[in-house]
C-alpha cells in the first residue's frame, strides 16, 4: 500500500510505501506523511503551485515541477 509524503528537506510530495524513509529525491532521511494537524498529503500529488493544507492552512512549499506532468 502506498502513501504520499513529503521530504522535510527539499519539499517534495511523492508516493511512497509505509515503510520508506528516505527521499527518492534528495536521499534525505526525514518524509512526513501528514501535516503537523493530522491531514494526510493525500490532496499534494494532483495540485500545482503552492500548497496550503485544506484543514490548518500551513503553507507548503517546495513541491516537484516533475510531477506537474
Amino acid at each position: 500500500m502506498t502513501t504520499t509524503k513529503r521530504c522535510i528537506v527539499c519539499g517534495r510530495f511523492r508516493a511512497y510505501d509505509e515503510d520508506d524513509e528516505f527521499c527518492i529525491g534528495c536521499g534525505n532521511e526525514g518524509l512526513e506523511s501528514h501535516c503537523d494537524c493530522g491531514r494526510a498529503f493525500d490532496y499534494a500529488l494532483i495540485e500545482t503551485g503552492d500548497l496550503h493544507c485544506p484543514r490548518c492552512g500551513r503553507v507548503l512549499r517546495g513541491r516537484s515541477a516533475e510531477l506537474d506532468a
